[in-house]
């Protein structure tokens, strides 16, 4: 995703008073996550503190997913487990990435068997389906020429449709989650074809009482390379709004933008509300991670997708609460300094509330999470 791998309101006076409010909830953990210390530590101490905060969560109405990529074994994402072991989205869904779309158009399972983590495995499925109310495993294709090879062509479509659908209802999951990206790169072709793929899987899946949810970019406007209402048209039950990376479109010889500014949050919110009306079909999607870029903003040298673990090592970072406080960026939320010529920007417990009321006072009834591990933050309320 955008996320991934670096290519990646009400009033501005409520939007102010919700950032007060969060910065407020957050100040007991100034740095939104848990405190430094061991890695095992820090995931004992995140499991003690989520349960309560998941039943507040269920009081407002709100429905949260997460994302799982993959790693490596001793990666930090390989911790996500351990961090939605406190059922924060116990009522909610897990999306855990599952297959990869090679450069010739195929699918192919990615597993643990392979040494790696948050992939397929029995007991991966079955420890999903005890901590989540939904399973959409993700099938993800992040290259132009990757999505182009899947979806130009009739055979490899038809292909994946099957390998896709059989799956889901062979292992007893919700649906499947498309993740496909580089848009601004494809043809009229490629996007059109790309559609045909949706109808034919939404067609298959719901054949068999499955879901489809498909990711989409953040947009504040009608644009050529993507358009909501017609990708929602396909029939898919989910579109994912993947509202984060807003540095990405900096003008040059700037400081980098945050990741989600909160009036941004809230054009990117109401402009997909405008082509999906429907709030059970609408999810907006959240970051929990850092960046690090040059100051100026050099936008071929940002580094996205930090963790937490991570993060903490970066120069100058501090969870001292008047340094946090004094780092807060009031546009967004964040955590933002700059040390050696690099500005480091990054979404804790305080800033993730915030986002979270833009949402919610815009009617918002599905939020997802990119991502766990690395114990990356997690909502207070």
């Amino acid at each position: 995703m955008l996320r991934r791998r670096l290519i990646i309101l009400a009033t501005a006076a409520a939007c102010s008073a919700a950032l007060a409010g969060a910065m407020t909830a957050g100040a007991m953990t100034t740095d939104g996550a848990p405190h430094d210390g061991p890695a095992g530590k820090d995931q004992r101490s995140a499991a003690a503190h989520h349960p309560a905060a998941a039943a507040r969560h269920a009081a407002t109405g709100v429905q949260f997913q997460t994302w799982l990529y993959p790693g490596g074994s001793g990666d930090s994402t390989c911790t996500a487990p351990a961090e939605y072991a406190d059922n924060r989205v116990k009522n909610g869904a897990l999306k855990p990435e599952y297959w990869s779309v090679n450069g010739k158009g195929k699918v192919t399972l990615e597993s643990a068997a392979d040494g790696s983590c948050n992939t397929y495995s029995a007991a991966n499925v079955a420890d999903l389906k005890a901590h989540s109310a939904f399973q959409y495993p993700t099938v993800s294709a992040m290259t132009t020429a990757d999505v182009h090879a899947l979806v130009s062509s009739s055979t490899n479509r038809g292909n994946a449709v099957s390998q896709l659908t059989s799956f889901v209802v062979d292992k007893q999951l919700s649906g499947v989650d498309v993740d496909m990206e580089d848009y601004w790169s494809w043809s009229a072709a490629d996007l059109r074809n790309y559609k045909t793929f949706l109808k034919q899987l939404a067609t298959a899946l719901h054949a068999q009482g499955k879901k489809l949810v498909v990711d989409a970019p953040a947009m504040t406007e009608d644009a050529d390379f993507y358009d909501y209402a017609d990708v929602s048209a396909t029939g898919i039950d989910e579109l994912d709004i993947m509202a984060y990376d807003e540095e990405f479109d900096t003008a040059s010889g700037d400081r980098c933008l945050p990741i989600t500014p909160l009036d941004w949050l809230r054009q990117v919110t109401r402009y997909a509300q405008s082509k999906v009306p429907d709030p059970s079909r609408l999810v907006i999607a959240l970051p929990s991670y850092g960046i690090s870029a040059p100051d100026p903003c050099d936008l071929d040298a940002v580094t996205g997708n930090i963790q937490y673990s991570d993060m903490k090592r970066s120069p100058g970072f501090s969870t001292d609460p008047a340094t946090v406080a004094a780092r807060r960026d009031p546009s967004s939320g964040e955590i933002r300094w700059v040390s050696g010529g690099t500005l480091y920007d990054y979404v804790d417990s305080a800033a993730l509330d915030a986002k979270l009321a833009v949402l919610t006072s815009l009617g918002v009834t599905k939020v997802s999470v990119w991502s766990l591990g690395g114990g990356n933050p997690w909502f207070t309320r």
